[in-house]
């Protein structure tokens, strides 16, 4: 075998060697394969807010049906805002929210409740 049969040979294995440690990292994010911290602390944080928000928003719902006086119909819209935040106020009461997502969780479920 000669030099330029080897090196012909190993032509696309030194491309690889070259170009990959550059292109590999950046495929990888950009496809979405490489999942950094922030972003897995971020998507664990929005799901716990989402669950406790599901939590308070039907809460709330069955406050409404059982008691007559409260009516989800009635907190619609932005001028029964400081009746929702109440509303929400009183239900966060007796849910044990963490105190890192306290004001998320009530801010998401007093705008599900909107």
């Amino acid at each position: 075998m000669t030099f330029d049969q080897i090196l012909e040979r190993t032509k696309p294995y030194a491309i690889g060697l070259v170009v990959g440690p550059f292109a590999a990292p950046i495929i990888g994010f950009n496809a979405g394969w490489i999942t950094t911290t922030t972003a897995s602390t971020l998507a664990a944080e929005t799901a716990r807010v989402d669950a406790l928000a599901d939590i308070c928003s039907t809460a709330a719902g069955r406050m409404a049906t059982a008691s007559s006086s409260t009516d989800l119909a009635a907190l619609k819209g932005y001028d029964n805002r400081a009746r929702r935040d109440e509303l929400v106020a009183t239900i966060m009461a007796d849910i044990q929210v963490p105190a890192d997502v306290l004001g998320k969780v009530s801010t998401s479920c007093s705008r599900s409740l909107s």
